[in-house]
């Protein structure tokens, strides 16, 4: 089994959100078609039964329960280490894939090798776009200028809409700072290289780390229009205990 040639490792952290990740495993299944693609739950010690629950329902699917909740980045470098897909798609719970997600996906990274981190459009579940799926850095103008409301003033403006790129059309492929979290289509080797997630980040922060590692080694971060997933936002944190105001 092991000299499978597998092309995309799927790796999702989850905790508390069996309903979501259910249709989430569903929707990796309809996308699958042609390609090899292995996938990878690592389960943050939830507590209503996800792992009892689904595992006999994806047989395919490996389920790493852990004992206690390591936060997003941890978890999901344990699960990064188990892989052995060409790419690794980092993936939330609380996503649907589109039936061609991973084949567009999969295309573009074969054909753009410079290419270390991709994402996709993301989605609302009534579709319309969220914008934190392409990001610049948050530099402190570009923070700046969110928090202090001048980029819902002036969305079109690159100098006051630069933290989420509203100036940018959503129906293109371009080069941006950073991708969400909840799905990022990663080069395995490059990925490997900068050592996956900074662990020093429990949640919220770590995927825009990553998008600037991976820059700092010469690879190109790209938001790719063609395709596009739903994300149902912060499942995961309305069913914890944890301060996600003090994390954030």
């Amino acid at each position: 089994l092991l000299s499978e040639k597998i092309d995309i490792s799927i790796v999702i952290v989850n905790y508390n959100v069996k309903d979501f990740l259910n249709g989430c495993l569903k929707s990796i299944e309809d996308a699958s078609h042609n390609l090899s693609v292995e996938t990878i739950v690592v389960d943050n010690n939830s507590v209503d039964g996800s792992v009892e629950y689904l595992r006999p329902l994806f047989p395919k699917v490996e389920f790493i329960a852990l004992q206690d909740n390591l936060g997003f980045a941890k978890a999901n470098n344990i699960g990064i280490e188990k892989s052995r897909g060409k790419y690794v798609l980092i993936l939330n719970p609380d996503t649907l894939l589109r039936h061609d997600t991973l084949e567009v996906m999969h295309e573009y990274m074969e054909n753009d090798t410079d290419c270390g981190i991709a994402g996709c459009k993301v989605l609302n579940p009534d579709g319309s776009f969220q914008v934190a799926c392409r990001r610049g850095f948050p530099t402190p103008w570009a923070a700046f200028s969110k928090l202090f409301g001048l980029q819902a003033l002036f969305p079109k403006s690159k100098l006051f809409s630069a933290y989420n790129q509203l100036y940018r059309s959503v129906d293109e492929t371009y080069p941006i700072d950073a991708v969400i979290g909840a799905f990022m289509f990663c080069r395995r080797d490059i990925l490997v290289e900068v050592g996956g997630f900074d662990t020093e980040f429990f949640m919220y922060g770590e995927d825009l780390d990553l998008c600037r590692q991976v820059s700092l080694r010469g690879k190109k971060v790209m938001y790719v229009h063609k395709t596009s997933i739903i994300h149902y936002k912060g499942e995961s944190t309305k069913r914890s205990s944890i301060n996600d105001v003090k994390h954030f």
